[in-house]
């Protein structure tokens, strides 16, 4: 100990030396070394004052800052034996949280001449005078008996004795005895009774106001000073204060306390002008594990409960409910987040982009959901980047949500989803072409079934894109199922096509159609008399 304590010593002397002394400054997390920091905090701030020994350099600046010292001066040629006291004052101080001494107080005992140390004085003669400036009376207190003291009349000598830096020279040490004396134990007799009914009644107090309801006092009392000064500044501190309630009462799944919290903040911030960016980032930060738990085990109102508080939460909430919508194992847990989103981003689903890149395919899926249940044009686009997803269950959902899309909307997207093996998919897709019967749709079906793959894809398939072209389509398709019906002339083998392309014109059961039928019971080919003989024997269900 000894070695390491002269080691720290002969290198400070030499360092004072070579710099021409040094001036430090402190601040609570910094000690700057006149305009430059020396030692910096490590990454976040010191939350409260940790002892010496079990902490790194970058509490060292609080060590000095909590016993009031701002500044430390060293001249070039500092006396070793003040640096030997300032060394032995840091060991004192750092020896643990129980010591009873502190920094200030050690270097003042040291009478330090030549460090130069500036505080902030705890303790110090406070002078009265009718005029600061009259000379003060012998012992430095001028009396004043006329009227009660205020403004400059109060001053004090915040210096230290000239030429040493102990402790300052107006102490108590001259106060005088007084004259006379009590009896304790008569003395505590007589303030017995006074004191019995003073502890009664602070008891009573105490458990009147620990039974009282401190978040209706909150709100009565927010509304008081709002109504005292509704300036901007009153609006935001007070802002602030409400965010932290909704969230602290949102990880306790408080869901009546957290609404109260939230109909409190848009009667100080209606249009979250000062609050938003706070609440967005620490509906973030939320943990919402304990909170979707207790959803998922709450009944029906408490879920509703959420639904109306997300919504109040505007634009914030939008992040709180998509994570209850993602990770909720209910269904009805799922509906009411579900529900919030309609709400929250129905004028603006654009929202909602942001989640769509979600690695979870299962919220991904419910975000497309939403999607679907605001519906409008202005889904296409994030219907079609959902439409790129690599799982098939959320572009199923894309088709489902296309539905409250408009027909001449959706037609380009949804004939993009026909090219797959999904047989789930595809008949998901074709069930919403064939909602409108139109040439458009039925010549785009055509151009898939003509397609030189088509007879090389299964028979469910096959027969899926037939039966939606017979629900769209009409006349202005019977000549290209009559070539279908046809193709091979004479050498014509039965296939599954040719078959579908007669049951097709069946189910058309336009004269034209009839009429192609009817010639093809004449065809020189057995496997067209036998498609159409086929395809006129089904009775079909108008």
């Amino acid at each position: 100990m000894l070695q390491a304590r002269e080691q720290v010593l002969n290198a400070l002397v030499k360092l004072l030396e070579e710099n021409g002394g040094w001036a430090l400054r402190f601040t609570p997390t910094e000690i700057w070394l006149d305009d430059e920091p020396v030692v910096t905090p490590s990454g976040r701030p010191t939350a409260e004052p940790q002892d010496l020994g079990s902490s790194g350099e970058e509490h060292l600046a609080f060590a000095f800052y909590q016993d009031g010292i701002r500044a430390l001066t060293f001249p070039p040629h500092a006396p070793r034996e003040e640096l030997e006291a300032l060394f032995d004052a840091l060991r004192v101080v750092g020896g643990g949280p129980v010591t009873h001494d502190d920094l200030v107080t050690l270097l003042w005992q040291a009478n330090l001449t030549r460090i130069k140390v500036d505080s902030a004085p705890l303790e110090q003669q406070i002078y009265l005078s009718a005029d600061p400036q009259a000379p003060k009376s012998q012992g430095g207190v001028r009396p004043v008996y006329a009227s009660t003291p205020g403004g400059d009349e109060f001053h004090a000598e915040l210096g230290q004795a000239a030429g040493a830096q102990g402790l300052h020279r107006d102490t108590f040490d001259d106060w005088e005895l007084p004259e006379t004396s009590a009896s304790v134990p008569e003395t505590y007799e007589q303030l017995s009774q006074e004191m019995e009914f003073s502890r009664s009644h602070f008891t009573h107090a105490w458990k009147e106001e620990a039974e009282r309801d401190w978040k209706q006092q909150a709100v009565e009392v927010l509304r008081e000073i709002i109504s005292l000064d509704p300036g901007e500044d009153t609006r935001r501190s007070l802002s602030h204060s409400v965010v932290t309630w909704v969230s602290a009462a949102l990880q306790r799944s408080s869901l009546h306390e957290a609404q109260r919290a939230v109909e409190l903040l848009r009667e100080l911030d209606p249009e979250l002008k000062f609050s938003e960016e706070e609440l967005t980032e620490l509906m973030r930060r939320i943990n919402y594990k304990p909170l979707v738990e207790y959803l998922d085990e709450a009944d029906s109102n408490e879920q509703g409960r959420f639904a109306a508080f997300a919504v109040g939460l505007g634009r914030p909430g939008i992040d709180l409910a998509f994570s209850v919508m993602s990770q909720g194992t209910r269904s009805r847990t799922r509906a009411a987040a579900s529900t919030a989103l309609c709400y929250q981003c129905a004028g603006n689903p654009e929202m909602l982009e942001p989640y769509l890149g979600s690695k979870d395919a299962e919220a991904v899926i419910h975000v497309v959901f939403v999607l679907g249940q605001i519906g409008g044009s202005e889904v296409v686009g994030m219907l079609h980047v959902a439409a790129q997803h690599s799982d098939s269950r959320v572009r199923r959902q894309v088709v489902q949500s296309l539905g409250s899309v408009p027909a001449h909307d959706r037609l380009p997207l949804l004939l993009e989803q026909l090219d797959t093996e999904d047989p789930q998919l595809l008949a998901t897709t074709l069930n919403m072409v064939a909602r409108e019967r139109s040439p458009d749709v039925a010549h785009a079906l055509l151009r898939w079934i003509e397609g030189p793959d088509f007879e090389s894809r299964g028979e469910d398939i096959q027969r899926a894109f037939f039966q939606a072209l017979a629900e769209v389509a009409g006349d202005e398709v019977v000549p290209t199922l009559e070539s279908l019906l046809h193709r091979g002339g004479w050498f014509a083998r039965r296939s599954f096509s040719r078959a579908a392309a007669a049951r097709t014109l069946q189910r058309i059961g336009t004269p034209a159609a009839q009429a192609v039928l009817t010639g093809g019971l004449k065809s020189r080919a057995a496997a067209v008399r036998s498609a159409c003989q086929e395809a006129l024997q089904v009775k079909v269900t108008p």
